[in-house]
């Protein structure tokens, strides 16, 4: 789960490097993100596209839910800023609760619900200003890939025993269908395709692997913390890459944030 939330954090440097049009970063990045999922199932796994457990409705749900959460978060950090776009997404351990509370599946503990809340609060200190024009459409679409992946997070936990693995592949692969009859010539810049193909495979190919093997592996609600740790993480790729010194608000959020998934996950019960 670690390693989703750190592949995850890079989609905002990504989204900042890349000035294709958004079709033709969704088809690259859908393409490569899919060959290296299947890389990764094919040769640690021995999952195939063709195994009928991968058209099962859990395998299916998790593509479908990848295919609607990995487009529209990118179209919200294209249309909104990055870190208003964030404190959305930072609410998945919320939702997780809400769904298994919902379902009767489980009544998360009130450490859970407090140092869920301090998760949003330390993001939100890290966006510190207002909203721009755009991030009002950006937050909807954020919100709805955050239920996206508190659903892929669920049904992960639920059904351990369902490959999921080439399920995301395929989710990878139909949001390039999607938006391949929209996409221009900008998919043979080289340097432009280089950038979008390392999109791919670390957000998609790395980080999506991470969090299917991850929620499978450890409770809902840990997963669902653990992920956020994207939001501090992103400062981090823009200053070492970019040069690019977060400001005192982004340190000091970013660590609550940290504090409270360490507060969670060691006072979390398991399930």
């Amino acid at each position: 789960m670690l390693g989703s939330a750190v592949a995850f954090s890079t989609v905002g440097l990504f989204t900042a490097l890349t000035s294709l049009p958004l079709p033709d970063v969704l088809v690259i990045r859908g393409v490569f993100g899919a060959l290296a999922i299947w890389v990764v199932a094919r040769l640690f796994t021995g999952q195939r596209l063709s195994d009928r457990a991968n058209f099962r409705w859990p395998a299916l749900s998790v593509a479908a839910l990848f295919t609607i959460g990995m487009t529209s978060l990118v179209i919200a950090y294209r249309i909104g800023t990055v870190v208003n776009v964030s404190i959305i997404y930072a609410t998945v351990p919320i939702i997780v609760g809400l769904i298994e509370m919902l379902l009767g599946r489980h009544r998360p503990p009130g450490i859970f619900w407090v140092t869920s809340g301090g998760v949003v609060v330390g993001v939100a200190v890290m966006s510190g200003g207002g909203l721009s024009g755009g991030d009002v459409a950006g937050m909807a679409l954020a919100l709805l890939m955050t239920v996206c992946v508190a659903g892929v997070i669920l049904i992960a936990r639920e059904h351990r025993e369902t490959p999921m693995l080439a399920a995301s592949g395929l989710a990878c692969l139909l949001s390039a269908v999607v938006a391949a009859p929209f996409a221009g010539s900008g998919l043979f810049r080289p340097t432009q395709l280089l950038i979008c193909a390392a999109f791919g495979i670390v957000t998609l190919g790395l980080g999506r692997v991470f969090l299917v093997i991850g929620s499978s592996r450890v409770p809902s609600r840990t997963a669902a913390l653990i992920d956020v740790l994207d939001a501090p993480l992103t400062p981090v790729w823009t200053l070492v890459l970019l040069d690019d010194v977060p400001a005192a608000r982004s340190v000091i959020g970013g660590a609550v944030v940290i504090a409270m998934v360490m507060v969670g996950i060691r006072f979390s019960d398991a399930d």
